[in-house]
């Protein structure tokens, strides 16, 4: 059995999604690139409210802090001033300003933080090699595993973080310095896997051990920690690829944070086995690396890089594609997440989950069908709007006339709605006979359906 701890959300019902602010300018010394203001970031939430028809959703600010992404971690303390309104004193202001605003598109913010990374830059860095907390070589050199924004980056070692008391001050300064990020009971930890460490030999068993105590701490301050990968991390696991080969997690190796980290942006190497064992509402994503298993249980939609190519591309259309990922993706994971798993058959990419209450989800065509009926055939469904009672979703990439059944008894017709970025426009109203509704869906068209 894993120890489960308390989440603050149910993941498996929330939108999860990052926005991109901004990054260190490459040949610009201490300049930003800015992606999105506070100020621009909340327009999209706006939209994004109104497509998905306010739903919970929850989004993680990457590049929120210093000059942007990856900027001196292992600090997250002052916040980009490049991302400020400039009616506001500072960008501390606007980030306040932005997180209230948020709230009400069902929306909270809160950001992505790093506690692997550290960069000579960071004002901690001395402290980190005073306290032992930095991967270090067989020879006792600092390793710097890898290399962001043109600097070396360093990996801290979780046990001599945790054991120093380092890790405690520092999430304790994030949290008095952020009361407001705190409240919102989820922070995002990037790349939070375990490195071997050499010299003191720190095994990777040890560094899970502390990663735990980490999580723990953080769920302690009230706070959830969703994350990048499934962690199963073994002992062969190199700090570095070899030979060109990337540094890898097994399907061998048990899920280390199950039970702790309740959601992550990529699902990882899972079995069939634990993917029918660990309840969605326990660990859930994100995307699958495998992308059979998108197919077969959909997942949280990376929706932030929609909005990326709308801001590099000026591409004012970027609401239809978010309608569709929308649509096609989340609107599915949530319906069946709302179901048991009981079993998975077939192999490869011919693969059928059954689900609870005769609900059969297959890789092949994309179909879902309940009590043997289709209610997703590839990028054209009518399912269960499951955040409210007697609606429905129902959409067409190419465009799809026919008549869906209806599963809630005594209705008898249905306000149809195109969902918009700017608000649902109603249509028409249907008849709904003998448990059918016949609908005429244009291409790339989301609808909602209200039945009574």
């Amino acid at each position: 059995m894993h120890e489960v701890l308390n989440f603050n959300y149910d993941y498996s019902k929330c939108m999860v999604m990052k926005l991109k602010m901004s990054d260190p300018e490459k040949n610009v010394p201490n300049q930003s690139r800015v992606w999105l203001t506070f100020a621009q970031a909340l327009e999209y939430i706006k939209k994004i409210d109104s497509i998905t028809q306010g739903i919970p959703k929850i989004y993680y600010l990457v590049g929120w802090q210093y000059l942007g992404h990856d900027d001196q971690y292992p600090d997250f303390f002052e916040v980009n001033e490049a991302l400020k309104r400039p009616q506001d004193k500072t960008a501390y202001d606007s980030f306040k300003w932005f997180s209230e605003e948020a709230k009400k598109y069902h929306s909270v913010i809160s950001v992505h933080i790093n506690f692997n990374d550290a960069y000579d830059n960071a004002p901690s860095f001395s402290e980190f090699v005073k306290a032992g907390a930095l991967i270090r070589k067989k020879n006792g050199k600092l390793h710097a595993i890898e290399n962001y924004n043109g600097r070396r980056c360093y990996k801290t070692c979780h046990k001599a973080y945790w054991e120093s008391g380092l890790f405690k001050k520092m999430f304790d300064r994030f949290v008095n310095t952020f009361p407001f990020i705190a409240e919102t009971g989820t922070i995002h930890v990037d790349n939070f896997q375990c490195y071997k460490n050499y010299a003191p030999d720190v095994s990777i068993r040890e560094m899970q051990n502390a990663r735990r105590e980490m999580i723990k701490y953080v769920h302690a301050k009230g706070m959830d920690i969703t994350s990048e990968f499934t962690y199963k991390e073994s002992e062969s696991l190199p700090n570095r690829p070899i030979f060109g080969l990337p540094r890898d997690h097994f399907r061998k190796y048990p899920m280390d944070t199950v039970g702790l980290i309740p959601l992550s942006w990529w699902c990882y190497r899972m079995t069939p086995k634990e993917l029918l064992d660990t309840p969605p509402a326990i660990y859930c994503g994100g995307e699958f690396r495998e992308e059979k298993y998108n197919k077969l249980f959909y997942g949280n939609m990376h929706g932030e890089d929609i909005i990326d190519d709308s801001i590099k591309k000026e591409n004012q259309n970027w609401a239809e594609k978010f309608i569709r990922r929308f649509a096609t993706y989340q609107v599915p994971c949530h319906f069946l997440n709302t179901h048991k798993r009981l079993g998975m058959h077939g192999s490869r990419n011919n693969l059928s989950c059954q689900f609870s209450e005769d609900i059969v989800s297959y890789t092949k065509g994309e179909k879902i069908t309940r009590n043997g009926k289709v209610i997703k055939d590839g990028d054209t469904l009518f399912l269960p709007f499951v955040h409210r009672e007697k609606q429905y979703i129902a959409y067409s990439e190419k465009g799809d006339a026919r008549a869906w059944d209806i599963f809630e008894n005594g209705v008898s017709k249905a306000e149809l709605y195109k969902i918009t970025e700017n608000g649902n426009v109603f249509l028409e109203e249907v008849k709904i006979a003998n448990g059918k509704i016949k609908l005429s869906v244009p291409p790339k068209t989301a609808l909602l359906v209200v039945c009574a």
